[in-house]
């Protein structure tokens, strides 16, 4: 009874909210086949709109990688969230590979969202998955981050009706492959949601980024949010609070951090997508 009263008092809140309830069908997602022809791999992409989307008027977007597993809950977050009012509305694009279960999405995901390659920690985790020849093979990102800007936000942008702004997030490996996209500082991105990321286990190649970026540039104009499960790594949570040392000592940005109480590197995953969206999409930016 108490659980039903939860409820109901939510969706009267609101209601009362928004002033009335959409009576507008919500659009479905949908899905594009991207094949790049860059590295020559194919992309499932999955569009969620906001639930009055009008092709009049234009949408910042949201890009959500390892969207595999991620998008779902990702596109059911948003809309809820919407429906509080407690984001301005976004396009959200789920960016996954053409894999169909769990073996083929972990080796795609290897290739795409490191920049450096690692021939040793390749061999080494090949063997403890128990994966099959050629193995596991890092340092795609580059390459992947082309796929991003050359292939895939043109062609969002020719389909549907947005804006230059773009935030770009994700979660352990492709946390890491955010962060580092966060250096590139040309305009593409200006957003970031660093969660969770895979800096110890790629043996901390992003200070090397960080420090580089540094010697040529002074000023940093993003908005990062930054977050990690309680139950993680000492190692882990201690690298993140580093890096957000060095990145807020950069003029033009805006840095947030959030440690998840009673989260572990997997349970933290629901948590953090709706955090990110708030932090990134609220109504006060």
């Amino acid at each position: 009874m108490k659980h039903l009263f939860s409820i109901i008092l939510f969706f009267s809140c609101v209601s009362l909210g928004k002033g009335q309830w959409n009576t507008v069908p919500n659009p479905p997602s949908e899905s594009i086949s991207l094949h790049s022809q860059l590295n020559d791999r194919t992309y499932k992409i999955s569009i969620g709109l906001p639930a009055q989307y009008n092709p009049a008027k234009k949408y910042p977007v949201f890009y959500l990688l390892d969207a595999y597993y991620a998008f779902p809950l990702a596109f059911q977050t948003m809309k809820l969230l919407n429906m509080g009012g407690e984001v301005k509305e976004f396009i959200l694009v789920g960016i996954a590979g053409n894999e169909t279960n769990d073996y083929a999405w972990l080796v795609n995901r290897w290739t795409d969202y490191t920049f450096t390659a690692l021939p040793a920690t390749d061999k080494q985790f090949s063997a403890l998955w128990n994966i099959q020849s050629p193995g596991l093979v890092s340092g795609g990102g580059e390459q992947f981050y082309q796929v991003l800007t050359q292939e895939l936000i043109p062609l969002i942008d020719s389909k549907f009706s947005t804006t230059q702004e773009r935030a770009l997030s994700g979660h352990s490996l492709s946390g890491l492959f955010v962060a580092h996209t966060l250096f590139k500082n040309d305009g593409i991105f200006s957003k970031f949601g660093i969660n969770s990321p895979s800096f110890q286990m790629w043996s901390n190649d992003i200070f090397s980024v960080e420090s580089n970026f540094r010697k040529q540039h002074d000023q940093l104009p993003a908005k990062v949010f930054l977050s990690i499960g309680q139950f993680e790594g000492e190692k882990d949570k201690a690298t993140l609070r580093e890096f957000e040392a060095l990145i807020v000592k950069y003029p033009g940005i805006q840095s947030s951090m959030t440690l998840f109480n009673d989260e572990s590197h997997v349970s933290v995953i629901p948590a953090m997508i709706s955090r990110t969206m708030r932090v990134l999409y609220s109504h006060k930016n």
